[in-house]
């Protein structure tokens, strides 16, 4: 599997394709791709000192995110999935929110891509999914399948 593209075509129709319609079957059908390519990462550790990626403009993305699915909003989670069982407290998610964290996190994946090594590109994919936009996927699939 190719990341590198899986994680180019999820940024090109999010960001660039230019449609009247929000399309929210390939949005789910991107997501989850992604979140299947998770599990075919294979890279060496890359000891390499790399300069930092650019910091990302993350009210940049969220205009181009609330531009491009106007539709999407505000969904309930639990607080706790696996603690406090039947006690949860339910909090709200952002849509947008998190399809601009993880058109933040995966833009600079990209950037690694370009910048540093394919495996130190494939280490951050992966550490980044597993602690931080790989949560804001599995909340949004749950919302959109909801929708």
């Amino acid at each position: 599997m190719d990341i590198e593209e899986t994680v180019k075509e999820f940024l090109a129709f999010v960001l660039e394709e230019e449609t009247a319609l929000e399309d929210l079957g390939k949005l789910i059908a991107t997501l989850d791709k992604l979140a299947y390519s998770v599990n075919y990462v294979n890279y060496e550790f890359d000891e390499t000192e790399y300069p930092e990626a650019p910091v990302k403009n993350y009210q940049l993305i969220r205009e181009k995110v609330q531009k491009r699915f106007p539709n999407l909003g505000f969904y309930n989670i639990p607080q706790d999935v696996s603690e406090n069982l039947e006690k949860s407290e339910i909090i709200v998610g952002d849509a947008i929110d998190d399809i601009s964290d993880i058109v933040g996190d995966l833009s600079e994946v990209m950037w690694c891509f370009k910048n540093m090594s394919k495996n130190d590109a494939l280490w951050y994919f992966q550490n980044s999914f597993r602690s931080h936009w790989g949560r804001h996927l599995r909340e949004l699939q749950l919302y959109l399948h909801d929708k």
